[in-house]
């Protein structure tokens, strides 16, 4: 188990670096990385708290659930369930697109509650992959803690803010120099599309976040309450640490502020307030209690200034804020998905193929995500997907509650809680109009902070039982 925390950033490393896994070729060793650590975790011999079970049982349902979109149905029921699923011959509309459909075409006419049974097929292999690395990961860190994951993510966030910077200040239209993204995109190493960049950006820099402020919030308690000792406080070990932990939150900032993602920016104000939030709430009154927000302000303030105020509020002011800038037409499509395929959906990873029938948007162009991954999960999935899976979102929140109620994380295991929380909840923000979570390398690092939130701290014996030790101090960056 001692190399777990490394593998687990060596996956999340290469779902970032490899274009954010958009590709087959980079998802396929992404996915079985995945799986690989995820069993690790749950089959390793060392003690450990168990995954919670509600979580795991919702899981369980919600691949179940997907599973029965392409089970073959006789014709007579799956009109009855799915009456929509006739109206539109999909696999012809299918082979518009394509210059050679696929073999399988005619076993799947009309034959599943999918319209296009090997894209759901996809779909639950990624599902699947990505919960057993959740699952994994949630009962390793009750073994082995979350301080290695945080540290590496810290790293690993420096490099890729330190690529997209450089993709900034190149100019350069291809990403990595030498690949040529997809048409109409604006590429922002490592990912092909600033959206996805600033939505991996903003876990990452949540998380270091909560490193930053569980480093001050330990670091600090035994400093005496007068200047001249918090000043000496400054030349030591610990506030070395965290100087370089909040430059290194400062870097990742200013990358996202210059991906100009306005989705990403917002996010980016969302999380540093949040932060603030749980520093002023957890701190009693003193130094401390000001000191968080205040440098989180003062991180805002810096990534802005550098990145260009002009610019940010050029593309803000610019944004055609009547049609959300051009979603709304596209989520009124999606909405007659929803009405038409209430029960069933229309078949997990299948958002793309359906709106060859529904599309009335700008007809030249091809919509193959929704912009609010909602919105996309309820016309794929409908009652019968959507239902276990507001289940397993309401045992997950349940479960985040319980870990905050029992008290018993030292203060880096809260601190890497609430990051993680804090993550979580800006992603979710940024889904509401964009599709970052579908970028598998960003799912990867997404199913990482849910482990973190959940996770017990791990079990010591009785007599290393106080709530504050030395060896609950952040270790270096570069160890």
């Amino acid at each position: 188990m001692r190399l777990f925390s490394a593998a687990t950033i060596v996956v999340l490393g290469w779902g970032a670096l490899a274009f954010g896994g958009e590709y087959a070729w980079a998802y396929a060793p992404l996915l079985v990385g995945c799986t690989t650590v995820g069993l690790l975790g749950l089959v390793a011999p060392a003690a450990g708290h168990p995954p919670p079970r509600a979580i795991s049982a919702a899981l369980g349902v919600v691949l179940v659930s997907g599973t029965l979109q392409i089970v073959p149905l006789p014709q007579g029921v799956l009109a009855s369930i799915s009456p929509a699923r006739h109206a539109q011959d999909y696999e012809a509309l299918f082979a518009t697109t394509m210059p050679q459909p696929e073999a399988t075409a005619e076993t799947e006419r009309s034959r599943t509650l999918s319209v296009r049974a090997s894209r759901t097929v996809l779909g639950l292999v990624f599902l699947a992959a990505f919960s057993v690395f959740f699952l994994g990961c949630a009962r390793a860190l009750s073994i082995v803690g979350a301080a290695g994951i945080a540290r590496g993510l810290i790293a690993l966030g420096l490099v890729v803010a330190l690529v997209g910077i450089i993709q900034r200040s190149s100019a350069s239209t291809l990403v990595y120099g030498f690949w040529y993204p997809p048409k109409n995109m604006v590429p922002f190493a490592p990912f092909v599309n600033t959206n996805h960049f600033a939505g991996w950006m903003v876990m990452a820099l949540s998380l270091s976040v909560g490193y930053l402020c569980g480093g001050v919030a330990h670091g600090m308690r035994h400093v005496k309450q007068d200047w001249r000792n918090r000043l000496l406080w400054l030349s030591s070990r610990d506030a070395s640490q965290l100087v370089l932990a909040g430059f290194i939150v400062t870097v990742m900032a200013l990358a996202l502020v210059l991906s100009l993602s306005r989705s990403g920016i917002t996010c980016l104000v969302l999380a540093l307030c949040m932060s603030s939030w749980w520093a002023v709430r957890k701190q009693a009154a003193g130094v401390r209690r000001v000191l968080v927000p205040t440098s989180l302000a003062l991180v805002l303030v810096v990534a802005v200034g550098w990145g260009g105020v002009d610019a940010v509020g050029k593309e803000f002011s610019s944004a055609s804020w009547s049609n959300v800038g051009g979603r709304l037409p596209i989520w009124r499509d999606t909405i007659q998905i929803i009405q038409d395929f209430p029960l069933t959906g229309t078949g997990l990873n299948t958002y793309g193929i359906a709106m060859l029938g529904y599309q009335t948007y700008l007809p030249e162009l091809r919509w193959v995500e929704a912009h609010n991954d909602y919105l996309q999960l309820a016309a794929e999935g409908g009652v019968l997907l959507g239902l276990p899976i507001v289940v397993a979102i309401f045992f997950f929140g349940r479960e985040v509650r319980r870990r905050f109620r029992e008290g018993a994380d030292d203060r880096t295991t809260y601190w890497f809680r609430v990051g993680a929380v804090t993550g979580l909840m800006a992603i979710a923000l940024q889904e509401l109009v964009d599709f970052s979570l579908q970028m598998p390398g960003n799912a990867a690092l997404f199913a990482v902070l849910a482990a973190i939130a959940v996770h017990r701290r791990p079990s010591r014996p009785a007599r290393e039982r106080p709530v504050l030790r030395t060896t609950d101090v952040p270790r270096p960056l570069w160890h």
